[in-house]
Formats: C-alpha cells, structure tokens, sequence
C-alpha cells in the first residue's frame, strides 16, 4: 500500500474509484467514467485491475491512478478505502469482492454495479448461497444488462436495481467514429477480402488454421490473445504464407498477417468482411461487439458463448454464428456468398447495435441523480 500512499499523497480532489477485473470490463466501463468526469471535471480517477493483461494493456489519459487491488481482506479493505477515500464507486459487471464492499458499506460510500448481468447458475440464487448473497446487499444500486437480471435480483428481495444495458455498445461505437488508420495493413490487403481472427487462443487453433490454409482467396489478420512466441511460432509453423507486423514491408508474398503487438485489434475491424473470436472453446468468447459494430458477420466457438448476452442474442438472430469444427465455419461462411443473405445479416446486427446504444448516459444520469 505504500505505493498507493505516495501517488495520493496532496491529492485534496474527490474521487472516482472503478474497479476492473480486466481490459475487456476496462472498455465496459470507461464511457460511464468519461461521461461522470465531463460533469465533475476536478475529480480524479482511480482504476483498478485484477488481471495482469488489463493492468498492463490499459494506458488512457483520463486514468489519474492505476493500481492492481490488493487480495480481498478485510485488513487490505479498510487499509485500501481509508487511503482513497472515494466519493463514489464503480465495480463492473461480475465483480464482487466481500470484504471491500462490506468496508464501503461500512463508510457510507455508494457503490455501484456497472452492466452486471446474472444467471440462475450463480451461487447467489442458490439456497445455499447467503455468504455471496451478502456482498450484494453492500451495493446502493445495479445497473443490469436484461431483464432476467432483474427478476433474479428481485427474487432473492433486492429491488434497487434497474436495466441500463450494456454500456459496451457505447464504447465500440466511439472506437468505430476513431480515425486511426493502419495504412502497411490496408497495403498487405490489396483489394482481397479480409478475414480478421481476434483474440486467437490455443484451443481455437484445430478449428481456424487448417480454414486458412485452404482459402487463400483471403486476406488473414491473426491477433493472438496473448502475445507469446510460442504461440506466435506455432501459427507460423502451421501456415504456409505468414507475416509478421513488426516484420511487414511494402512486398510479401503472405496472405496472413500476424499482429505481434496490443491495442490495434478493434480498429483493424474496420477492414474486416468477416471476423472469428475466439476463446469459445475454452472458457468463453471475446468481445465480439467490437467487429459487430461494423455490420460484419461474427463466428465464435460453440461450447462456451451462451453466458455472452449479445453472442446469443445475435445468434438466435442468425446474424452471429456459434460454430463446432473446421467444417462447420466452411459451410457457415459459404453461405454468406449469398448476396441477400449477407444484406440480411448486415442489417440484422445494425439493428441490434442501434437498439442497444444510450446505457453509459443511463447509468450516469442514475449516480449523478443519487450523487444529488
């Protein structure tokens, strides 16, 4: 904690406090932050992480202070909150950490939770779950994603809650309007169709590289999850024509391009005809809202995107595509050669973006009116 002490050492401004578990939940809750600090514009901001890859990843100038939170104990607690003394709290989407909201609770400092979304699986519905059911006690208000939040909430007799939306629709809309160009990338594409593979994971190698190795009518972008040379060194050693970013000239004879750095992944979309998120075969997808923001059909591993609200809303739309094997993708993206069935896919999801953009200006009207 020392080193906390010291970077708000004369800091004599209030404070907002949000917590993150990572980048993804970073995204989620920074157009609520942006929009809070517009109004309080001499507050200061403190983010906090629990995961390395948001920790490190994130680096936005409206951020103040940026700390890893420390274990969640009670003596951590009350040392931690003691020493930032926030005026208001934001925990986003499944954060909850009970000796830290019991601390806040205890010192009268609203808390809120940002774009939570809840299942009947969670322990908090289970009669044998009072313990976590507790933790959601300490919050002064939910700001949930749908209405099967709302009346799990309700049925375990927590009513101070309300359906906000997802303020992640929000946040790739602003990243869609940026001017950030990749002009190497659009050199690498010439005028083939590209096909974006985000967030590429170990277990999503089986299914998507033998694809690209049997369609070279493509341009590939891969964008590994985690930036590692053995995983990196695998793709190129599966693949016949690879290329790194770091690596790209103005000549190549790849038609594969590997990003070996963080941060272009959701501004590359733009480029993109066709995108695959991965991680649906591990323990759930990636944000597949940033490639979907441009009206481009999404295809995402099977086994574990139900839990994603927007993964099943789109696909039960057949506007997004949960897929089983190699075979599977083949067929699934064949059948968008079809001219009419794309228009109907790209409308289908400019649709469901339009109807979910406005959460971020919700949940902040919400805490401001509190806040007053």
């Amino acid at each position: 904690m020392a080193e906390l002490t010291t970077a708000l050492e004369g800091n004599t401004n209030a404070l907002f406090w949000m917590h993150c578990s990572s980048v993804g939940e970073f995204e989620q809750g920074l157009p609520v932050i942006e929009l809070l600090k517009k109004e309080n514009p001499t507050w200061k901001v403190l983010v906090t992480f629990f995961s390395p890859s948001g920790y490190e990843a994130v680096n936005n100038s409206i951020i103040d202070y940026k700390f890893y939170l420390p274990l969640d104990t009670q003596p951590n607690a009350k040392q931690f909150v003691n020493i930032i003394n926030p005026q208001i709290v934001l925990f986003i989407k499944y954060e909850f950490w009970y000796h830290f909201l019991n601390e806040l609770k205890a010192k009268n400092i609203p808390t809120y939770s940002v774009s939570s979304i809840f299942r009947p699986t969670q322990t908090f519905f289970k009669w044998w779950g009072g313990w976590n059911r507790r933790m959601l006690n300490q919050f002064a208000y939910f700001m949930v994603q749908d209405e099967t939040s709302l009346k799990l909430l309700k049925s375990i007799g927590i009513t101070n809650a309300e359906i906000t939306g997802d303020t992640r629709f929000d946040r790739v809309l602003k990243i869609k309007e940026d001017t950030v160009r990749f002009p190497e990338i659009e050199n690498f594409i010439a005028n083939k169709k590209v096909f974006i593979v985000g967030s590429l994971r170990p277990e999503d190698d089986d299914i998507v590289l033998p694809y690209i190795k049997l369609h070279s009518e493509y341009r590939f972008i891969i964008a590994p999850h985690e930036i590692t040379s053995s995983h990196i060194t695998k793709i190129e050693n599966t693949l016949d024509f690879t290329i790194r970013h770091s690596q790209l000239s103005q000549k190549t004879e790849a038609n594969t391009l590997i990003i070996d750095s963080i941060g272009k992944l959701s501004r590359l979309y733009r480029l993109a005809h066709f995108a695959y998120i991965g991680g649906g075969f591990s323990d759930g997808i990636h944000n597949i809202l940033e490639p979907a923001v441009y009206n481009i059909p999404v295809f995402f591993g099977n086994k574990y995107y139900k839990k994603y609200k927007e993964a099943t809303d789109l696909a039960e739309l057949k506007a997004s595509f949960p897929i089983a094997d190699t075979a599977d993708l083949t067929k699934k993206v064949k059948a968008l050669e079809n001219d009419s069935e794309l228009a109907r896919v790209y409308k289908q999801i400019e649709l469901y973006v339009n109807a979910n953009i406005g959460a971020s200006k919700k949940v902040a009207h919400i805490i401001t009116q509190q806040a007053n």
